[in-house]
């Protein structure tokens, strides 16, 4: 009786050991997949706060400034615009340097201007250079200027960010399936004596891995619900502090890394357990003992 309460507390012990195990692997891969989908965001942000701005002619009155931006609103590289006339470029000179330096100058030396953000389809050297082009064309458009170091540093970061990111993506998927097929591997490693008594009964190979298959679906099942809770439970802690750097409200995104954590740990379960199983139900039972 005593060695039967032992057997069933080493199990029970044994199955919590790898819920948990796996739980914690998964977890790690949420925790990726929602760095992964905010660094991937991170370009297309920056894109955002580099403006390209179109200066006026200093003849240009406010009427045919508003005409100039609802034609550059048109154009399919702009993606968000807004006109800024020679008093509201005062302003803002006036807010950064803290001082009224027209008393100074005595005059408005300031144009009026447009700034615009570019369209993620054309935010390229390319794009913006045929932008430039088009721009000049307009009618009382003096010069067009836009932050071209920060635009090649960001076109040709992107690249690089995404190469690395894949990179550490993939050693943390092999790590995580060594982690988990290591700790299925303890837990059938203790009930090879059960599937070699099944296999001399005459039970065939399908009918061993079968209970194992699907007690290891639902193992990964659970493993995953719990890694998600952790992990909603890391946004709330995030969600106050980090919400203007990361995005914690995007139900879509949260849908895909939530079903991805639950498919990842039911398949890793499921082909570690076929593996594994079908490794045991081949060795002779003389073998077990050293295996």
């Amino acid at each position: 009786m005593n060695l039967q309460k032992i057997t069933s507390t080493r199990l029970q012990t044994s199955y919590l050991s790898s819920v948990i195990s796996t739980a914690l692997v998964l977890f790690l891969l949420g925790v990726v997949g929602l760095l992964l989908y905010n660094v991937n965001r991170l370009p297309a942000t920056l894109r955002e706060q580099i403006n390209v701005s179109i200066i006026l002619d200093d003849s240009i009155s406010g009427e045919r400034g508003i005409q100039i931006l609802s034609a550059v609103e048109l154009k399919d590289f702009v993606s968000k615009a807004i006109y800024i006339s020679k008093e509201d470029a005062v302003k803002e000179m006036r807010e950064d340097l803290g001082d009224d330096f027209l008393l100074i100058l005595g005059e408005n030396p300031l144009p009026a201007k447009i700034n615009f953000s570019v369209h993620k389809n054309h935010f390229s050297e390319e794009g913006i250079t045929a932008a430039i082009k088009d721009l000049k064309k307009i009618s009382g458009v003096k010069d067009v200027k836009y932050q071209e170091s920060l635009m090649e540093k960001v076109v040709n970061n992107t690249k690089k960010i995404t190469i690395l990111i894949f990179i550490f993506v993939g050693l943390l998927l092999f790590v995580s399936v060594f982690l988990i097929n290591n700790t299925i591997r303890l837990v059938i490693y203790s009930k090879r004596f059960l599937i070699n008594t099944m296999k001399l009964v005459g039970a065939n190979a399908s009918f061993i891995r079968t209970p194992f298959l699907a007690s290891s679906v639902w193992q990964g099942l659970i493993s995953g619900f719990i890694a998600i809770v952790m992990l909603i439970g890391l946004i709330i802690f995030l969600r106050n502090d980090f919400s203007q750097i990361l995005e914690l409200t995007d139900a879509r995104m949260f849908g895909v890394i939530f079903a991805l954590m639950l498919l990842a740990g039911s398949l890793i379960s499921f082909v570690s357990t076929y593996i594994i199983v079908t490794k045991y139900t081949k060795i002779r039972t003389d073998d077990l003992w050293e295996k």
